[in-house]
């Protein structure tokens, strides 16, 4: 399939309600790419396209190693596309589930290194509004986030609806996201706060049978504490975490503020 006579979609590397990433051939810079297609006809939202254009053109402006590159956005055929840089590699979710919690400090690496994204993506005027496991790839030594701002497609219409909400999605979702409110950085700091929790004990801050009732856990349960599930879990990153987990939007720290103190910590003493 030729999208736009220009990217050659070749294999589906992943779904969501109204949106599908593929590996693709960039068919003028014969260069592999991944490619974001968005069904506007299955969102019935007329304003979605040129809204994932805004955001996509704002996302292209983000320099900074650890964020997935955008090359190309646009409306064609009844689908709103993005297409970025293909990253190989393993996404967290996929090394958690097949090898388990990760030794504390390549936690807190990778916790830093998604803080520090999230920062550069919050300075820019984007929200993530999705920041989970499964949008962190691992390639290497290296971390890239993947899928910011264009996640709102899956998520933003999707809370509290047990059809339409993915468990891997709620796991993740902050409690202002689950009211229904408008996502802000604060709620990319809950995600990475539930991100955190599932790299360092194995299993994100509260779990249920429904994506619904896992979305009440995070309007109405306490977070947990890191130390609890895991006693090697420094007391400094358990007081963060739980920060990152607060309820109210306002006593969150800055995605900046909780990568500095991940990395400090993940340095150990001098």
């Amino acid at each position: 399939m030729l999208l736009t006579g220009r990217y050659e979609l070749l294999r589906r590397i992943g779904a969501g309600g109204m949106a599908t990433v593929w590996e693709a051939r960039d068919t003028v810079l014969d260069r592999p790419v991944a490619v974001k297609v968005v069904d506007l006809a299955v969102a019935d939202d007329p304003a979605l396209g040129e809204r994932l254009r805004r955001e996509a053109v704002t996302a292209a402006s983000i320099a900074h190693p650890d964020v997935v590159t955008v090359h190309d956005v646009g409306v064609a055929d009844g689908v709103a596309y993005v297409v970025m840089t293909l990253v190989e590699g393993r996404d967290l979710a996929a090394v958690l589930q097949q090898d388990g919690p990760l030794p504390v400090a390549e936690g807190l690496r990778i916790g830093a290194r998604v803080a520090g994204a999230l920062a550069a993506v919050h300075a820019a005027g984007v929200v993530h509004r999705d920041v989970k496991p499964a949008n962190v790839l691992l390639h290497g030594s290296d971390v890239t986030l993947v899928d910011f701002g264009i996640a709102s497609v899956d998520t933003a219409q999707a809370a509290l609806t047990a059809a339409g909400t993915v468990i891997g999605t709620a796991h993740a979702m902050s409690p202002e996201q689950a009211r229904g409110e408008s996502a802000t950085p604060a709620s990319d700091v809950y995600g990475l706060g539930c991100l955190l929790t599932a790299a360092l004990t194995g299993a994100p801050p509260f779990e249920a049978g429904s994506a619904v009732a896992v979305l009440q856990r995070h309007l109405g349960d306490e977070p947990p504490s890191l130390r609890a599930r895991r006693a090697d879990v420094p007391e400094a990153v358990d007081r963060l975490v739980r920060s990152m987990l607060a309820k109210d939007p306002a006593a969150r720290p800055t995605a900046a503020d909780a990568g500095h103190l991940l990395a400090a910590v993940a340095q150990g003493p001098d």
